[in-house]
């Protein structure tokens, strides 16, 4: 069992870490806290700890200062840094004392637990068996250094035939490293320069080119670029960049209809994405939530449902595959005997009807919202959407009525009032006529399904 200390002057961020992180699912344990570098070095005089975790500002003793002290009394405790930094010098302040990676505690929240101890058991175990500091190497590295990383069909970066890769150094599985221009080795590589390495440590500049595989290549990756160059100092801003975005807020905006109808606006919202770089991670859960709102919105016009693919190498693939869903979307709603202005406003107005189903937005005020008469915004909507926009409210209103009962203890009164029906009998009954059955009686149904599966 691996032994772990974590080491931050917020109570918060040490108790948020020792509940919430899986540790017992990768051999780990944490066995104390601390608030500042000097109750830390105090723990460790009476205490086995194989795995610390530290801030790196912190009252009394900072965390570089405790790293200096730890690195010299106690050579064997790997270290990673808790950091809001994400300063150039004081990234490579950490490295150069030994920690095998750093964390901006912007990362620190549930979705990204599991992803944080398997990088940092990876990690521990690659420290044992990888030859990053074999002595026959020298310890500083000269100004400029050649990386590939393979892209494989399976989605993992493996290089299957290593010796066509002539004079490198294998990093880790899919990771190579030469200190001249390497010749070109097989197809699928993604191949980089990194430029201003001189004097730099071996085993610093290793762990960026490692972790620049899951935060930079995701968006950098060009097929038609044969190699790209970076600087050592855009290397660690890659490696270290974190979007600060409001998720509901890009989420909207691909909701709304207008970019599947103009090119110069798709093209931007693509640019955007680009700009934002959300974790790869991040940008496939808001994707498939995505597809599942589109496959609601066009369900009736759509021949099949879209579908998203489970996971892209890179974003040129995943602009590919969204290039091609905004086609489908465009011929499935382009219909000739209506203009482009009125596919778009009916579009809309069952945009806003799926974020407003909770109030009474009638009929007559969805179609003062899209600018149309109530009598041509009823025809086109239930020419274009195959069915009325009432119905189509009721729809949306059962489907998620559903939901609420299978997944919730909450009362039929408290459900129904949700849906945006103050009357339960009046809900109850819209719901039978709709599902064929009383809502109490398909919670009852679904509750048995569950046990049975169990």
């Amino acid at each position: 069992m691996i032994a772990v200390l974590i080491v931050d002057d917020e109570k918060i961020v040490r108790k948020g870490l020792t509940s919430f992180m899986p540790w017992s699912q990768f051999g780990m344990k944490v066995v104390g806290e601390a608030n500042n570098g000097e109750n830390a070095l105090e723990f460790l005089e009476s205490n086995k700890v194989d795995l610390m975790f530290t801030d790196l500002h912190m009252p009394v003793m900072s965390g570089i200062e405790l790293m200096r002290e730890v690195t010299k009394r106690y050579p064997h405790i790997q270290i990673v840094v808790l950091t809001l930094h994400q300063d150039f010098d004081y990234i490579q302040e950490a490295l150069r004392l030994g920690a095998i990676d750093y964390i901006a505690k912007t990362e620190l929240d549930k979705e990204q637990f599991d992803d944080i101890l398997v990088r940092i058991s990876s990690l521990l175990d690659m420290k044992k068996v990888r030859l990053l500091s074999q002595p026959e190497q020298e310890d500083r590295i000269d100004s400029k250094v050649y990386v590939a990383y393979l892209l494989s069909t399976n989605h993992e970066f493996t290089l299957e035939a290593s010796e066509t890769a002539e004079g490198g150094i294998e990093l880790e599985s899919g990771i190579w490293y030469w200190n001249d221009r390497p010749e070109p080795l097989v197809e699928a590589l993604a191949y980089f320069c990194i430029e201003g390495t001189s004097g730099m440590e071996r085993k610093e500049l290793y762990k960026l080119i490692r972790n620049y595989k899951r935060n930079g290549l995701f968006y950098d990756y060009n097929p038609a670029v044969p190699m790209k160059t970076l600087t050592l100092e855009e290397l660690v801003n890659r490696v270290s960049y974190e979007a600060q975005v409001e998720i509901t807020a890009i989420k909207q905006s691909w909701l709304e209809s207008d970019w599947i109808y103009d090119e110069e606006l798709f093209e931007t919202r693509m640019k955007e994405l680009k700009t934002i770089q959300l974790p790869a991670i991040r940008l496939m859960r808001l994707f498939f939530s995505l597809t599942d709102e589109w496959n609601r919105m066009y369900n009736k016009m759509l021949e099949q449902e879209l579908m998203m693919e489970d996971h892209f190498i890179t974003f040129v693939q995943f602009s590919e595959w969204l290039k091609r869903t905004r086609q489908l979307l465009r011929d499935c709603i382009e219909k000739p005997q209506f203009s482009v202005e009125i596919q778009s406003s009916i579009t809309k107005a069952k945009t806003l009807a799926l974020q407003t189903y909770k109030n009474a937005v009638t009929a007559a005020e969805m179609a003062k919202h899209v600018n149309m008469s109530l009598s041509y915004f009823s025809q086109c909507f239930k020419q274009i959407v195959g069915k009325t926009y009432t119905d189509y409210l009721r729809d949306i209103r059962m489907e998620h009525a559903k939901n609420y009962l299978m997944h919730t203890s909450k009362t039929i009164q408290w459900i129904a009032e949700e849906v945006g029906y103050n009357d339960e009998k009046y809900f109850s009954r819209l719901f039978k006529e709709y599902v064929g059955m009383l809502p109490s009686d398909y919670r009852a149904g679904h509750k048995l399904d569950r046990e049975r599966d169990k």
